[in-house]
């Protein structure tokens, strides 16, 4: 093969060689300028509107750019402006047209049109978005429930259920709408949605912030499994509205299920560790456990050595003769509502005051007391005390709690030690 050299004259040389590189600055040029609006464009802040102008000439600057338009429109959106928003819709309208393939920018477009009083544009650019990412749940989301809010359950509601079901961020609130779809009807909300841990997780929640506290236990009691991270925190977020709802029973069970600890389940109708055997927490600690209050008198800890049964007693010791020195010791029992129980406590004592150590049972509902026991009395030997009550019939909670009575003014000197052991109620 023979290799051919083909002449130019010089001066056509010269002149192909300037317009050569005339070309590749020109396209240099625009490729770096538009470049540059892009990554300007894709940093804009959009929560300063007097950025509108730099919006403007980035358009100026790479007006074929579907990311400059795109930032302009989410900018001139956020102004709340009437002139800004049909402004911010042609923005949107031009970034699709620019660049069709882009899914997220058909739905923020259906949001302008929306925004600008366009149902029915909406809907379109939002079941286009559909088309272009079928299985993507927010896209899901949004086009299922402007569906609905224009009236078109049927075609909606389906939706919402498959971006609930690929998503569980969405489960809560498609188990609010359905909910309002179904008006209340829980099992239809389960056959529309699954009946699968998500949409009971969900349920449990929803169902609990509206004060159906049986129903949201009983969706809760459905799942399969109580040990996932995520469930203990639906858990614990369930026991914090079932205390505050006055809702024992239903507070212990959710604790028995998302607790690793078999020592701390609690079992309804029962102290628990009333032996002291599992120790004691200073603080955080749970609903059903013991709660010792903060303070620095009376001292209380864990005691070898001088307990009535096992390993552990509960020791307080009294240096004090302040009255506002007192720290409580109690605990919330899950109890049967009307039932009779009798509860018991062993104690030695050394304590030396004019003031009266005694243990109470109140109504954890109301706070009333139910039942004093007498005071505990000096006794180098392990003594018992028990008393009898009845919890009201519209109360599933007791306290039993330590308190003094008898002092009176600023002064109130107690000391010496009392040991405790062996608490408990049993039901008659």
């Amino acid at each position: 093969m023979s290799l051919k050299i083909i002449k130019c004259k010089p001066r056509l040389a010269r002149i192909l060689l300037i317009a050569a590189a005339i070309l590749c600055v020109a396209a240099a040029w625009f490729f770096i300028k538009w470049n540059f609006a892009n990554v300007v464009a894709s940093r804009l802040d959009i929560k300063k509107v007097e950025l509108k102008p730099v919006a403007d000439w980035l358009i100026e600057m790479a007006p074929s750019d579907p990311q400059t338009h795109f930032s302009a429109a989410r900018l001139f959106e956020k102004t709340f402006d009437a002139q800004d928003l049909a402004r911010s819709l042609n923005e949107y309208e031009m970034a699709v047209a620019l660049g069709p393939n882009d899914f997220m920018t058909w739905v923020d477009l259906g949001k302008a049109r929306n925004l600008n009083g366009d149902a029915d544009g909406a809907l379109a650019a939002y079941k286009h978005a559909l088309e272009l990412a079928p299985n993507y749940a927010a896209v899901q989301w949004i086009y299922g429930n402007t569906l609905i809010r224009n009236g078109e359950t049927d075609a909606g509601f389906p939706l919402i259920a498959k971006a609930a079901a690929s998503n569980s961020d969405y489960a809560q609130p498609a188990a609010l709408t359905a909910l309002q779809i179904f008006e209340g009807d829980i099992d239809a909300v389960r056959r529309g949605l699954g009946d699968t841990d998500v949409t009971n997780t969900a349920l449990a929640t929803v169902l609990a912030g509206q004060g159906h506290f049986d129903d949201a236990f009983n969706a809760w009691s459905k799942l399969s499994a109580f040990d996932s991270p995520k469930t203990k925190r639906v858990g614990e977020t369930l026991i914090e509205k079932f205390a505050a709802a006055k809702r024992f029973r239903l507070a212990a069970r959710v604790t028995a299920a998302v607790s690793s600890i078999e020592a701390e389940k609690p079992v309804i109708g029962q102290i628990a560790n009333g032996g002291f055997e599992n120790g004691v927490k200073m603080r955080n600690a749970g609903l059903f456990e013991w709660l010792i209050a903060e303070g620095a008198q009376p001292e209380i800890g864990l005691s070898e050595g001088q307990t009535r049964d096992g390993k552990y007693c509960l020791l307080l010791m009294f240096r004090t003769f302040e009255t506002a020195a007192f720290r409580t010791v109690s605990q919330t029992a899950a109890v049967v509502p009307g039932a009779e129980y009798e509860f018991e406590v062993y104690y030695r004592s050394d304590v030396k005051t004019s003031a009266s150590l005694k243990w109470e049972i109140v109504d954890a509902m109301t706070t009333v007391p139910l039942a004093g026991m007498p005071p505990m009395t000096p006794a180098d030997e392990w003594s018992s005390l028990n008393i009898r009550f009845k919890v009201p019939a519209d109360s599933d909670g007791i306290i039993v709690r330590l308190v003094r009575e008898g002092c009176s003014g600023p002064s109130c000197p107690v000391n010496g030690s009392l040991w405790l052991d062996n608490i408990s109620i049993r039901p008659l």
